[in-house]
């Protein structure tokens, strides 16, 4: 068929045509296919006794990619109670690696009598360095587990030590996909602006690589010069000048990035005609509150002899995630009535990753 809907002829919607409209709302890896994988949170391996072939399966979602043809779709899957798993008794002398898939049998592709989804335990074959067995068509991989050689309902498996986790995620369509341990899950991107979570950091695919996603900078940059004869620990925001109006506030409004720190930056060119020197620092608000106030211990400073000079000063802070802030420099003298003129100022808050 050349075009498909779903859910708007009368009569003759097929199965395939349900599957293909349901994945429109998932992650995409191609023109016609979904990112398979899990649903976070569900699908968790565990032994269910301390020496036991059996293990126990919890409730969860998976999404099962048909690989048998193109236009195959993918099947939305749920196991929805605990389930236990047996193991079959380990070779006498030699260890395998089993693979506990999740499976879908559809007589339109696969030839089979009746259509199923099922959980599959695939033995590997024993050696002295075993290898996992592969992976079937139309089916998605959970877990490896390495059965030791004479493993039995005597002898069980150490399951802490068996159990390789192999669950990769989906999500829906611009979704960020959790980091998983599957195939293909920290190897390569599908399509340029996919976002990922890998270890809690941030990941875009550029389309050639995962990068790091660095949140943008706030930068103000003011050129107009002013001055101030406040003296320090006093501090001024807003500089005067010749006109009524001053010199202006130089301001970065912020939101708390997910880290929960900033960097701020402040400087100026600083002229000053005494020895006392100029102070440049920055207060940052949150609302009206004063979150962190200006003082020398966080100013860029110029002093000992008269003269001009570019200074500079940066220091972190603790902020709340999410939270919307204001940055603004202020400014002050050495010597209170002594005038320090501010010009080429900035103020830059930089997020944290």
């Amino acid at each position: 068929m050349t075009i498909r809907s779903a859910w708007h002829q009368p009569t003759g919607q097929t199965r395939e045509d349900t599957r293909l409209a349901v994945s429109l709302g998932m992650a995409s890896t191609g023109p016609l296919t979904t990112l398979a994988g899990c649903v976070h949170g569900g699908l968790q391996l565990t032994g269910s006794a301390a020496v036991s072939m059996q293990a126990r399966l919890s409730p969860g979602r998976v999404w099962v990619a048909g690989t048998s043809a193109a236009a195959q779709g993918s099947y939305p899957v749920t196991v929805d109670a605990d389930t236990l798993l047996t193991f079959r008794d380990g070779h006498a002398t030699l260890p395998r690696v089993d693979a506990l898939v999740v499976r879908v049998h559809d007589p339109d592709y696969d030839g089979t009598g009746t259509p199923a989804s099922v959980l599959e335990l695939i033995p590997g074959e024993p050696a002295a360095a075993p290898v996992p067995p592969g992976v079937p068509k139309n089916a998605e991989l959970l877990y490896h587990v390495r059965v030791p050689a004479g493993a039995s309902a005597a002898t069980g498996i150490t399951w802490a030590q068996a159990v390789t986790d192999r669950r990769r995620y989906t999500a829906a369509l611009g979704g960020i996909i959790p980091a998983g341990g599957g195939p293909g899950a920290a190897t390569s991107g599908y399509h340029v602006g996919q976002y990922r979570d890998a270890n809690g950091r941030l990941e875009r695919w550029d389309g050639s690589r995962w990068a790091k996603y660095v949140p943008d900078a706030y930068l103000l940059l003011s050129g107009d010069r002013g001055y101030t004869k406040k003296e320090e620990p006093e501090y001024e925001e807003l500089l005067r000048d010749e006109t009524p109006d001053g010199a202006g506030r130089c301001s970065a409004p912020f939101v708390g990035p997910p880290s929960g720190y900033v960097h701020i930056s402040v400087g100026a060119l600083v002229i000053v005609e005494h020895a006392f020197g100029g102070y440049v620092s920055c207060v940052v608000r949150q609302g009206s509150t004063v979150v962190s106030a200006a003082s020398a211990d966080r100013a860029a400073v110029f002093s000992g002899v008269a003269g001009r000079a570019s200074v500079y000063t940066n220091f972190a802070l603790k902020v709340t995630p999410g939270a919307e802030y204001v940055a603004t420099a202020a400014y002050a003298s050495g010597r209170l009535n002594s005038q320090v003129d501010f010009d080429n100022r900035f103020v830059r808050v930089d997020p944290v990753v």
